[in-house]
């Protein structure tokens, strides 16, 4: 049976990229573009002053946070209301409703691949050249992987029960946006604040981008356990939360 339920993931996951090709101009280049776009406008806004001694080329040090960033904001902003946006599907057959925004995650973590040798590659051009410690990506990224999934199972799980968290949910992805030291060097920042903004999980797993490629340091467990730590939390509690309510979500669909 969950052998069944993660085929369905998959075949979500995979036709949803094939319907975001279908359905623009541009398809698969928008997974690059928008992304990019974004840094693009950052960089502009933040590239003098604000942001502080980064130590390294802005540009490349605002894209190490920025695509990240991008992946994480798809995840949670596209899965909080999968639950809800299925209902018809719900209201004519049984399935467990973690498939819905595991398939949105899955199609994310995707476009997050197709998005990274971008990233590796003006690294690369930027004077940063491959070495061992890229090694380093694979926890960074599983890292931020448990933390999309746990935060995203948490926000669909919650978001049919309580409709007014699809306004909370774009303010906290902001907040990520803004906290998470995408365009500003933490550690430049006052101890007491950088306490206060190292409360954010994502600060860290950003910072652990920039290690590997900017730094060559290969991130330690410690680096990575407060965002595995706060991942699992989620995701255990959200399965709960989905458990506990199977029944009950159809009906507070109606």
């Amino acid at each position: 049976m969950l052998k069944n339920h993660l085929n369905i993931v998959w075949l979500r996951g995979v036709n949803a990229l094939k319907a975001d090709m279908e359905n623009t101009y541009l398809g698969t280049i928008w997974w690059v573009m928008e992304p990019l776009l974004l840094t693009g406008l950052l960089y502009f806004a933040f590239s003098s002053g604000f942001r502080g001694n980064t130590g390294a080329n802005f540009l490349v040090f605002l894209l190490c946070g920025m695509l990240p960033f991008k992946w994480f904001a798809s995840c949670i902003s596209n899965s909080s209301e999968s639950i809800v946006n299925n209902k018809g599907i719900l209201g004519q057959f049984y399935l467990p409703k973690w498939i819905f925004p595991c398939s949105i995650n899955l199609s994310m973590f995707l476009r997050f691949m197709c998005v990274l040798p971008i990233l590796l590659g003006t690294v690369w051009l930027s004077g940063f050249p491959p070495s061992s410690a890229w090694v380093g990506l694979a926890p960074v990224i599983f890292s931020q992987v448990i933390l999309n999934l746990g935060l995203s199972l948490l926000a669909a799980a919650t978001t049919p029960l309580i409709p007014d968290l699809r306004h909370l949910v774009p303010l906290c992805v902001t907040g990520v946006l803004f906290t998470s030291g995408i365009f500003f060097d933490i550690s430049s920042r006052p101890p007491e604040v950088q306490e206060l903004l190292l409360l954010n999980p994502f600060a860290g797993v950003f910072n652990n981008y920039r290690m590997v490629l900017l730094e060559n340091q290969i991130p330690t467990l410690g680096d990575l356990t407060y965002p595995l730590i706060v991942g699992v939390l989620s995701l255990c509690l959200a399965l709960a939360l989905i458990k506990a309510l199977d029944r009950t979500y159809p009906r507070v669909l109606l």
